[in-house]
């Protein structure tokens, strides 16, 4: 990958300096580390006004609720799991993820993890049917409150930067429904296999 940015970094140069487009590139440039800087400030703050009011929620008990509300749906799509102290990491992390707060979901998104390595009857190395079914809710979960995405549209001028949740809801609601559906479907053949 660091090629292909190297390759693309070399050829939009020498198009620039060819053009007589060597100003434009140097300000570009230089205006860079500015940018990044507060572009960083604002994702930075906006990730510590959103984890602040995590832990608010958590100790209030909002996402205990939540956690609580959810584990029955572990119950349809892991029917296997058992282990309690799995289905609260887990319950906890897609928590988190709905609201948008993968930065404060994913420690326990690797406790739970690493409790269904401990629980699992698989061989060193080879995932788990419900290790396979997390990383699926985890990378494809529905998202409530995209916090970040908010910030960012918000920092880039968006006078109505919560205008697309209504979308983002319905997006991650299909694209996590599709993912266990594949994840059941895909899942089938191999076992025959095995």
């Amino acid at each position: 990958m660091g090629k292909i940015w190297a390759f693309l970094i070399v050829i939009a140069s020498s198009y620039a300096l060819i053009m007589g487009r060597s100003e434009q590139l140097l300000d570009g440039i230089l205006s860079i580390p500015n940018e990044a800087f507060s572009f960083l400030i604002i994702v930075l703050s906006s990730t510590i006004f959103w984890t602040g009011f995590m832990y608010i929620f958590k100790e209030v008990g909002i996402i205990d609720f939540i956690s609580l509300a959810i584990k029955p749906i572990f119950k349809l799509i892991m029917p296997n799991l058992k282990d309690q102290e799995a289905i609260n990491y887990l319950a906890m992390n897609i928590t988190a993820n709905m609201f948008g707060l993968g930065f404060a979901a994913t420690p326990s998104g690797l406790k739970g993890i690493k409790r269904l390595k401990e629980i699992s009857t698989m061989p060193e190395g080879v995932a788990s049917d419900e290790m396979i079914t997390f990383l699926v809710l985890n990378t494809a979960g529905v998202t409530l409150l995209p916090t970040t995405v908010i910030s960012i549209r918000k920092s880039y001028g968006s006078k109505t930067p919560t205008d697309f949740v209504l979308y983002a809801i319905i997006s991650t609601l299909a694209a996590c429904v599709f993912g266990l559906l594949a994840d059941k479907l895909l899942r089938r053949p191999y076992r025959e296999k095995s």
